[in-house]
């Protein structure tokens, strides 16, 4: 088999696996709920509960030490069965004793196989025809719709699949972390490196220890499976939203493939990050407040609303659950709407039953935390420094403990990186400048009352400027400045159309707009921090890639606000659908006639695609720690399950100053060495980057740096090149023994089989190392 094709194939399950547990299963268990809903409100509901419902098993098994692949499945059974039995007013005692009567004819010979099979088949035949009937009214009957979901299915699967087949390997440096926690956690060690939001790696230690798939392995293909719920819940968001049937089509199919966005505002879509797995859920819990405040007074106290608001609690714990920045981008966005449907949320019904529901919420995200930090277990450190930027505080190890998170668990892109490059550079001038004015101006008498008056405008005028030329920085991927102007524009009309759909008397829709643009408004504020004066609790890149996505939904709700505006009365209805299929299809027709079109795939320069397929076909060829691997660090965690794991840095430097009595034994089967031909950069470019190994490098001295370091740029061209004389060198000694087991264009795998009766010894003289003889020694 193809390594595309085991690929394809882990893909397919683990997507199966993960949509079966958080859509599928919570259809079965809500079924009666769920009856008389559009599609879209279903989904929304089944996958926040189902999300919230695995993610929290882990967190209780792990919590009791209990943790394992029974222990797991049968929380998972037992109390889906009791909660479905409750829902859907099933008696579960009247079903086992019928069940044990049926049973017990049978055993009697009072009822034949053949009635039994009978029941079955009769049974088995409602089931079609109900599955039948609802493919009719929910497929059939909305072909266009349809077709239009395949195409968006497509766009994901042409931008952000193809990287699926030609990078194996992960494309974030902070994967190894995640993997070594969500490892600890298969040996009941719950947040070893401290207290910090663990949602994702339990969703991934689930399908880890459940489905049998190693852990690495969901972590290479889990990310398209992230980013197509990120867009479905996206489009499921604005269908509910929207009046007009296909503009949601447009926003999301704009989102997928315009180029005009830059590039970090989605290059972290190639990787599986608990930022971006946290970033599904923000949009739920802005639905479902919104949907709480559209409830009219008197429906206050039914069990719709308590249903909405509480899909809204569980929507927001799984934001803190799995990644803070998510919580800060949803708390933002909560006060947007609340400001938005302002009558209402200071009105003493809703505002109780809302701030009752947030408490809620908080309290179920953080009570595994909480439960963690009370048995002795620290704060993770990037989890504490988090803390201390939303309180605004300062400390002298700040900048420090930022480090500390960067190096551990924040993916930097080089447009990232250039963003905070150019961001501190702006600031350093700005800080220059003024205090260069504040020496030229120590005589300037204080300015009137009048005078500040007239400052207001100009003012006004830059803190504008500014604002577009941070969107047009951080945002925009188009050279024309009007571009972000015509953002800031959008949103405010947003807030206007939404006053006039108030006056109009369409209350609810027309907060529902106004909400929109004042989420957008906090959401600019944040994005514009630094350039306003207040305190930036995030990176201007990082908060990129929420601005966008909040942003194509305020723009299509503009839109269709729009629409709605010119057929606003009912018999319209028809003329509107109309008119936004034909605007979807100008759209993302305009957008392939220009060329505005996304270019596919995203590069890895963390591992390489022969050291993956090594791996993979290793771990199946061999029985389980009668192997160990020779590599850089990414293989350390990758392969911990099944065989052993030796640094290439620690084999070199154990040769290194070697005499005729040094001995470096590796007691397995099959010993087998990666060897990067074309060393990959890890994230850090040097000015040979890209180069091959060469004689040149291997006589240079070994990196003498700690942790990722000695791995990145210029260190890894040495370490490659060390490795791959040496190589040579062990081959000629030992032509018989020593094979290739595969090799590539960049990439070289070695095996070395032992008679674990007599074991080779690796360290050798190859040419490059030292060695030291007894009268070097005295």
């Amino acid at each position: 088999m193809s390594m595309t094709t085991l690929v394809i194939l882990r893909f397919a399950g683990i997507f199966a696996a993960y949509t079966g547990l958080t859509v599928l299963l919570p259809a079965i268990m809500f079924r009666r709920i769920l009856a008389g809903r559009g599609l879209s409100e279903q989904f929304l509901m089944c996958y926040t509960f189902g999300n919230f419902y695995i993610i929290n098993i882990v967190f209780a098994v792990q919590l009791l030490h209990i943790s394992g692949f029974w222990a797991l499945v049968l929380f998972t059974a037992v109390l889906g069965i009791l909660i479905w039995s409750r829902v859907n007013r099933v008696s579960l005692r009247e079903l086992c004793i019928k069940t044990g009567i049926i049973c017990k004819k049978i055993l009697q010979g009072s009822m034949g196989m053949r009635g039994a099979l009978y029941r079955v088949c009769n049974r088995i035949k409602a089931v079609l025809k109900r599955s039948v009937r609802l493919f009719y009214y929910k497929v059939i009957c909305n072909t266009l719709q349809w077709i239009l979901v395949g195409a968006v299915i497509i766009a994901l699967f042409w931008i952000y699949g193809r990287n699926l087949l030609l990078t194996y390997g992960y494309c974030a440096s902070d994967i190894p972390v995640h993997l070594n926690w969500i490892n600890e956690m298969v040996r009941g060690n719950l947040f070893s490196d401290g207290v910090y939001p663990f949602g994702f790696h339990c969703m991934i230690y689930y399908l880890h220890t459940v489905f049998r798939v190693d852990t690495y392995a969901i972590l290479c293909v889990f990310y398209l499976v992230q980013v197509f719920f990120i867009h479905m819940v996206l489009l499921a968001v604005m269908k509910l939203l929207c009046r007009s049937l296909y503009l949601p089509y447009a926003g999301v199919l704009v989102y997928i493939l315009g180029s005009l966005w830059a590039k970090q505002t989605y290059s972290r879509f190639g990787a599986s990050l608990p930022q971006e797995f946290g970033m599904i859920f923000v949009i739920p819990s802005v639905y479902f407040l919104i949907s709480f405040f559209q409830t009219e007074k008197e429906k206050l106290k039914t069990r719709e609303t308590k249903l909405l608001s509480g899909c809204f609690a569980l929507a927001f714990a799984l934001t803190l659950a799995i990644h803070f920045y998510g919580t800060m981008i949803a708390g933002l966005c909560c006060i947007g709407i609340a400001v938005g449907f302002c009558p209402r949320f200071l009105n003493k019904e809703y505002f109780k039953r809302i701030m009752m529901t947030g408490i809620i919420s908080v309290f179920l995200a953080v009570l595994p935390m909480g439960i963690a930090f009370a048995g002795g277990t620290p704060l993770q450190g990037s989890l504490g420094w988090g803390l201390s930027v939303i309180n605004g505080g300062k400390s002298d190890t700040e900048d420090e403990e930022a480090s500390s998170e960067d190096n551990t668990i924040q993916d930097i892109t080089m447009e990232e990186m250039a963003a905070r490059l150019n961001e501190n550079s702006k600031n350093n001038i700005k800080s220059n400048n003024a205090k260069s004015m504040q020496t030229n101006m120590t005589e300037t008498p204080e300015s009137t009352f009048a005078d500040k008056v007239r400052e207001i405008p100009e003012k006004i005028k830059n803190t504008w400027n500014m604002m577009a030329q941070r969107i047009g920085e951080f945002i925009i991927n188009l050279p024309e400045q009007w571009c972000a102007y015509a953002v800031l524009i959008g949103i405010a009309v947003v807030i206007l159309l939404g006053l006039i759909f108030i006056i109009l008397r369409k209350t609810t829709y027309g907060e529902m707009l106004m909400s929109a643009g004042f989420c957008m408004e906090i959401l600019t504020l944040l994005l514009c921090a630094s350039g306003l004066g207040l305190p930036m609790l995030m990176d201007p890149a990082r908060c990129s890639i929420y601005y966008v996505y909040l942003l194509i939904l305020t723009l299509t709700v503009l839109m269709d606000g729009i629409l709605y505006l010119i057929f606003i009365h009912r018999l319209f209805t028809i003329p509107r659908n109309v008119l936004s299929f034909i605007l979807t299809v100008f759209i993302v027709g305009s957008m392939l006639h220009q060329g505005m079109i996304k270019m596919p795939g995203v590069g890895s320069d963390y591992v390489s695609n022969g050291a993956l397929t090594c791996l993979s076909n290793i771990i199946k060829e061999n029985e389980d720690k009668t192997w160990t691997i020779v590599s850089a660090n990414d293989e350390t965690q990758m392969g911990l399950d099944h065989g052993w794991h030796y640094e290439t840095i620690s084999f070199l430097r154990n040769m290194e100053y070697m005499n005729k009595d040094t001995k470096l034994i590796i007691p397995t089967k099959n010993v087998y060495f990666f060897i990067e031909k074309i060393p990959l950069n890890y994230a850090v470019l040097y000015s040979g980057s890209g180069q091959s190994i060469s004689k040149k490098a291997a006589s240079q001295s070994l990196p003498n740096s700690g942790g990722i370091t000695m791995y990145q740029g210029e260190g890894r061209w040495i370490l490659m090149s060390r490795m791959y004389y040496w190589a040579q060198a062990f081959k000629e000694r030992y032509p018989n023994d020593m094979k290739v087991y595969y090799e590539s264009e960049d990439f070289v795998c070695y095996v070395m089989p032992q008679n674990m009766y007599h074991q080779y010894n690796f360290a050798i003289d190859y040419g490059y190392n030292q060695f030291r003889t007894q009268e070097d020694k005295n």
